[in-house]
């Protein structure tokens, strides 16, 4: 029995070299595309986990502040000097702007009693004190509460036509505004170069109005 000498065209042929290089393409192609959107993926969630980290805090804040408010004896707007703890009202006739709120379980406000949130802002952080016979209790207070805060004037008292009251009529709608800054990358750290997020929460929340007694 005698071999063949030669082998047909079918059983020898195979890629060229061009062909090769073009698989080797597109495979390369493939390759980036992947990688890229695996980066592209990263940098939104970091971007998401970074806004979620600075409002969560902020959420859940300004949620037990409006359950306070509607519960709320008298709720009313002043101004917190951090530096020596000392609340003030704002006097009747300007318009009620300010950087803290106290929410009193009383409906009287001749003798101050509750729990007063400020802004600090040298901490750049919404905090809390308690205030009772009209003295603040330093030894209750409670920082960082809302952190990231850029904006001093974070309350003010409004109608329902969104209108600034200049007294302490009743019917007052307190307006709340938490504006933050934070980096949008917290690994690359703060300073020249960093990208910098600016976003806002509102609410506006009212008093319940209380039961006629019979």
């Amino acid at each position: 029995m005698k071999l063949p000498m030669k082998l047909s065209r079918a059983r020898v042929a195979g890629f060229t070299f061009a062909e090769m290089l073009m698989v080797c393409a597109i495979f390369s192609l493939l390759v980036a595309a992947f990688v890229a959107t695996q980066l592209f993926a990263s940098r939104i969630y970091v971007l998401a986990a970074t806004k979620l980290t600075a409002t969560a805090s902020a959420r859940k804040a300004m949620g037990y502040m409006r359950d306070a408010i509607k519960g709320a004896g008298a709720v009313e707007v002043g101004i917190y000097n951090p530096a020596n703890n000392t609340y003030a009202q704002i006097a009747n006739g300007s318009p009620q702007i300010g950087n803290a709120l106290l929410i009193s379980p009383k409906d009287d406000l001749n003798t101050l009693y509750g729990t007063i949130y400020f802004m600090n802002r040298t901490a750049s952080n919404l905090c809390s004190v308690n205030i009772a016979n009209s003295v603040v209790q330093p030894s209750t207070l409670a920082t960082n509460i809302i952190v990231y805060v850029t904006n001093y004037y974070v309350f003010d008292a409004e109608d329902s036509y969104t209108n600034i009251f200049t007294n302490y009529d009743n019917g007052r709608v307190i307006h709340i505004t938490l504006q933050f800054a934070q980096w949008e990358y917290p690994l690359a750290g703060v300073g020249n170069g960093a990208m910098y997020d600016y976003y806002q929460l509102q609410t506006r929340v009212a008093q319940r109005i209380p039961e006629p007694s019979y």
